[in-house]
């Protein structure tokens, strides 16, 4: 699933994602395409781009990365992430002919760090993977601090929990994969999602505040930004009744990265929106 194209606040800036009317459905932005040959060059992937790899060593080679998304997907996440682990990063378009993924889809990524300096070369050394839920897994282990089995595997759960529980929880599809409505909407006497208030007992027992006792990390990324994409979708629903999901996702758009995937403009409006929550 990707995120609809986001319709702008009048008030926010031109790279914020806000939220339209849920009268109005949102159409899925992948479309049924036939798997396609790729061949990623190194020569177009990063021409134009600054990618200077002179400075590098061979025991910690200097991060040469490339992103391919669009600010109204859900490939802002992994800038978010990278933006924590403070990754130099370029950005091109879906459309990129360089784009690895074989439908074409949103987020991909190139990473030419431990390539060879050799246009050549690097086109077969390089890695390239998509799914948001691949790419964080692969940044916390080759560039953040996953270097454990363990490590790998609490940060994993949370990030396939995001991706196979929480996403279908929160956004409600039909058979066109067209974003409807949004689980978090609660009517009546209807039954929460168990999903959410599964997730309240989860950070209502958490020590750091956080899904891991370790602190932040790439599954709080995950979690994080699908729970902070309903208030931008959705406006008029409510997280009220769940106190420690709404803290934090306060304190995931408050962190600094956050607000520099996303957009200082759609940082301030959710951690205003969770504060009135709260209150």
């Amino acid at each position: 699933r990707i995120l609809p194209r986001a319709i702008p606040m009048p008030s926010a800036s031109a790279c914020a994602i806000a939220a339209p009317s849920v009268a109005r459905p949102f159409v899925s932005r992948h479309s049924p395409r036939s798997p396609r040959r790729v061949r990623v060059s190194y020569r177009v992937v990063t021409a134009g781009v600054m990618i200077d790899a002179s400075s590098a060593s061979a025991s910690s080679p200097k991060p040469r990365l490339v992103l391919f998304g669009s600010q109204g997907s859900r490939s802002p996440l992994v800038n978010w992430y990278m933006h924590e682990l403070g990754l130099p990063f370029s950005v091109r378009p879906p459309s990129d002919s360089g784009n690895p993924h074989p439908f074409g889809q949103i987020p991909a990524l190139v990473d030419f760090t431990d390539s060879s300096t050799d246009a050549v070369a690097a086109d077969l050394e390089s890695v390239q993977l998509w799914e948001s839920g691949a790419i964080l897994s692969y940044l916390g282990d080759r560039h953040g601090d996953l270097d454990t089995p363990k490590k790998r595997a609490n940060a994993s759960k949370w990030i396939l929990w995001a991706n196979a529980s929480l996403d279908p929880c929160l956004f409600k599809e039909n058979e066109r994969g067209q974003v409807l409505d949004t689980g978090a909407r609660v009517v009546g006497k209807q039954e929460p999602p168990k999903a959410l208030q599964r997730l309240e007992k989860v950070l209502a027992a958490s020590q750091s505040g956080w899904l891991l006792k370790e602190g932040f990390g790439p599954g709080d990324v995950a979690v994080g930004a699908y729970l902070l994409y309903v208030p931008q979708f959705f406006r008029d629903v409510s997280f009220s009744r769940w106190p420690k999901i709404c803290d934090y996702m306060k304190r995931c758009a408050s962190r600094p990265a956050y607000a520099e995937a996303y957009g200082d403009d759609v940082a301030e409006f959710l951690v205003n929106k969770c504060t009135e929550w709260i209150e």
